[in-house]
């Protein structure tokens, strides 16, 4: 428990915009999110080069931090290995070092580097528009009423939508 507590909180970013007008330091930093299209995700750490990152691509993504319920509901329904296979207790246990997806869920829970500890599955999570629409507009922050930007533990009641 003294390892969890020392880490970074987990957090999962959304792109929202697409690429047209994007300078290049922008365009770059995308690429280096791995967040290549519109409604992709990653997970990442909040540590302070992160979030330099994401305050650099703050009009063009969303995030926030996720929990375990979460963390497990995106893995599930929207986690990929190669071949495009989803993910179950026997493909994790087939093509991965784990045993179950609990543990999975735990290992990605625990390491700094999330993308590292999901190694064979697939980096990127590729969601769907939210169910109903963006209720807000998708070119202003949230704190002007709009979508983008940092969401902090709210990020869940869009992503559900998106899932």
């Amino acid at each position: 428990m003294k390892a969890e507590e020392k880490l970074p909180p987990l957090a999962v970013v959304v792109r929202i915009r697409g690429s047209v007008n994007v300078t290049r330091d922008v365009s770059a930093t995308l690429r280096k999110l791995r967040l290549l299209r519109v409604n992709s995700s990653t997970l990442v750490r909040l540590t302070p080069p992160v979030e330099g990152m994401l305050r650099k691509v703050k009009d063009y993504v969303f995030w926030g931090r996720v929990d375990k319920n979460m963390l497990r509901l995106l893995l599930l329904k929207r986690g990929r290995l190669p071949g495009n296979r989803r993910l179950s207790d026997e493909n994790v246990s087939k093509y991965t070092g784990y045993g179950t997806l609990d543990e999975l869920i735990e290992a990605v829970w625990m390491s700094s580097s999330p993308t590292e500890a999901i190694k064979p599955v697939k980096p990127v999570f590729r969601l769907t528009p939210p169910k109903g629409g963006f209720k807000r507009s998708v070119k202003k922050p949230v704190k002007k009423g709009g979508i983008l930007g940092d969401w902090g533990d709210r990020v869940g009641l869009i992503l559900r939508r998106m899932i």
